[in-house]
């Protein structure tokens, strides 16, 4: 059954009233805050997102595998997801779709969370499972560059997965060049080192992607 609210993540925030249904296959779409998940909660980013007026539906970490919710699953994302309509005017294609679920995760796009652990990985896909969003990335995998503005739209009408800079018109270079196929479904890695938080905080960058 598919719940507005993950059951497993910590809510934040109680926009619960209904977007205008969408049309067009569910999807999801996957970003970077650029912070160091070593040094920042999800928590804390969801926090900065919500004051910023640039919210998803989750903030993820996924070396501690905390997850937050800001936005229950009925409602649209206030993040950019670019595009512009003939004559100039700003097109939103998060309002496209039945639904459009934006999954912001506590990582830089320079260093791919995929080659981490993502703990909290299962619940999350079960979670966008629920809601029709197919296991599949028609984009190919994020970062890569290449194709016309006509293919990242036909790409994008299948529903599915896409990186944040795989949205058609979007601007954003997030999430990098993550491995979808392990995303998607395989299990992340085991090694400890990767979940110990033994580096020096970086600087946060400003903007989201």
């Amino acid at each position: 059954m598919a719940r507005a609210w993950m059951p497993e993540a910590e809510r934040l925030g109680g926009d619960t009233a209904p977007a205008p249904a969408g049309i067009g296959a569910p999807r999801a779409v996957w970003t970077v805050t650029g912070s160091d998940p070593r040094a920042w909660s999800a928590r804390e980013e969801a926090r900065r997102m919500l004051d910023g007026g640039h919210t998803s539906h989750l903030v993820w970490n996924p070396l501690t595998g905390e997850v937050v919710q800001t936005l229950a699953a009925t409602r649209r994302g206030r993040l950019d997801l670019g595009g512009t309509r003939p004559h100039g005017r700003p097109l939103d294609h998060g309002h496209e779709g039945r639904v459009c679920l934006v999954v912001a995760v506590v990582a830089s796009r320079e260093e791919p969370f995929t080659d981490g652990p993502m703990c909290g990985r299962e619940p999350i896909l079960a979670w966008l499972d629920s809601w029709g969003v197919a296991r599949v990335w028609p984009a190919g995998r994020p970062g890569t560059g290449g194709g016309t503005a006509e293919d990242a739209a036909r790409l994008w009408a299948r529903g599915g997965h896409f990186g944040h800079d795989q949205v058609p018109g979007s601007c954003s270079k997030g999430p990098g060049r993550i491995d979808t196929a392990r995303l998607l479904g395989c299990a992340p890695p085991t090694d400890e080192r990767l979940r110990l938080p033994d580096t020096p905080p970086r600087p946060r960058p400003s903007a989201i992607g």
